[in-house]
């Protein structure tokens, strides 16, 4: 692969990582499908039209991402960018102050729901990851000056990355209060598997050539770099590397680390979910969630830093490369050092979710037409969304939605939901035509188990 293959399939991959967690956790199509298991992974206090059990892994597959600069038209524009990738005025000039990006990715490795006496119990063991990330503009611009320079100027500051991946093993109950009120919730241990953080207060590099005859000649500039960053992650088997080159009697930061691959639990925590929902009349039903709240508390955490304080290096002819990397991901610029102090545990709070939702049902509720606000507070800031949904469902087996989400899309997709017999599959954000900023899909295939609800009169 040549050399702007290699660094647009790089950038492009690190802003997708950093940013697969869209607007919302789950499908919010999904939503007033009866049919679906899906629909109680966004509010516990809903229940299908049966019992379910889910094909591990595939039975409940969700990806997501989103982005408030980068849409399908700017991913084709990093991939037509050649060796003229920073210097793109068209990708540059889309850029915002702060480019946020934010992805997750969950799964059920095994996930079942039955009837039982006057309640629905379900049962899920799953993984779940969540990424986000902060990109100033002025990192795009010190990159794209670093080929064209005369005078060593440059920098950037409040640049910001998370990532979080954990096993969940949750325990579902909801119940029928009275012909209108329903309540649920679900309980759930969380099992840390790897953390990451990172964060540059500060950045910058400057100097002058002593020589502007031969500015390129590094023993002829005076120069110098100002840090502020640090880094910190914790995983069983693997974690941050250091080399042998020492600044202040500590050494400097070499990469990741995957170890011997033992990896296992690196943390524990606990979480809930709560949900609820009310008939108003026979035909309009409101409900309401707050999803994930708790924490993992993670142990073993390594950090390394540049300094407690900002600290000043002399950029010379041994190490001026470090500094004028163009490799987006390069992480030799900090000089961030090895933290030698004992290890800490780290607690985590969950990236939590409310959901709000009214619906209004049509043709004996064969047909509905709804809405849904949700806010999902991930990091570096809170992700809220409006969805207007229609919803078809004649049969358990045959459910459709059609929905619009117009915040995180900047108005320019719909999302689709289909479950035909055991597939059900779906999107929030199907591109048609624009520059959509939020992608996702979701996959399911599930069977029937056990039998149907009662009538609550029965119960």
């Amino acid at each position: 692969m040549g050399k702007f293959g290699c660094k647009g399939l790089l950038l492009l991959g690190s802003m997708m990582l950093w940013g697969g967690a869209a607007q919302a956790q789950y499908l919010r199509s999904s939503y007033f499908m009866e049919g679906t298991s899906a629909r109680l992974q966004l509010n516990p206090g809903l229940q299908p039209t049966r019992g379910y059990f889910n094909v591990p892994i595939i039975g409940s597959f969700n990806m997501s991402a989103s982005s408030n600069v980068l849409g399908t038209s700017d991913i084709i524009d990093v991939l037509d960018a050649g060796d003229d990738l920073f210097s793109n005025d068209k990708l540059f000039d889309r850029l915002k102050t702060d480019n946020r990006l934010n992805v997750n990715l969950n799964t059920d490795i095994l996930s079942f729901g039955w009837y039982k006496g006057k309640g629905f119990w379900s049962v899920n063991v799953g993984l779940r990851a969540d990424v986000g990330a902060s990109i100033p503009s002025s990192m795009f611009e010190y990159l794209r000056d670093l080929s064209n320079f005369n005078n060593v100027n440059g920098g950037f500051s409040n640049m910001n990355f998370d990532m979080n991946a954990y096993a969940e093993v949750g325990l579902g109950y909801s119940r029928r209060l009275t012909e209108k009120l329903t309540v649920g919730g679900r309980v759930k241990v969380l099992l840390g598997i790897a953390r990451a953080e990172m964060a540059v207060d500060n950045f910058e590099i400057k100097g002058v050539p002593q020589n502007p005859e031969n500015p390129y000649n590094w023993r002829n500039v005076q120069a110098s770099a100002t840090m502020n960053a640090h880094v910190s992650t914790t995983m069983k088997g693997g974690g941050l590397s250091f080399d042998d080159n020492y600044y202040g009697g500590s050494r400097y930061l070499d990469g990741f680390d995957f170890g011997d691959g033992s990896f296992g639990i690196a943390g524990a925590g606990f979480g809930v979910d709560l949900g609820a929902s009310y008939k108003v009349w026979d035909n309009l039903t409101v409900s309401a969630a707050v999803l994930d709240l708790g924490f993992i508390n993670w142990k073993g955490s390594e950090t390394v830093t540049a300094s407690p304080e900002e600290t000043s290096i002399s950029v010379n002819e041994n190490n001026y490369q470090d500094f004028l990397d163009e490799d987006f991901l390069s992480m030799d610029r900090f000089k961030l050092v090895e933290n030698t102090e004992p290890s800490k545990s780290v607690k985590k709070s969950l990236a939590a979710t409310i959901l709000l939702a009214g619906e209004y049902g049509l043709f004996n509720n064969k047909l509905s037409v709804g809405a849904m606000y949700s806010s999902r507070f991930v990091k570096p800031k809170a992700l809220n969304e409006l969805t207007f949904l229609a919803t078809y469902r004649p049969k358990n087996w045959l459910n459709a939605a059609i929905s619009y989400s117009p915040i995180q899309a900047s108005g320019k997709s719909i999302g689709l939901a289909v479950k035909l017999g055991p597939l059900f599959v779906g999107t929030d954000y199907m591109f048609f035509g624009g520059n959509s900023k939020s992608v996702n899909g979701f996959l399911g295939i599930s069977f029937p188990l056990g039998g149907k609800p009662k009538p609550f009169s029965e119960l």
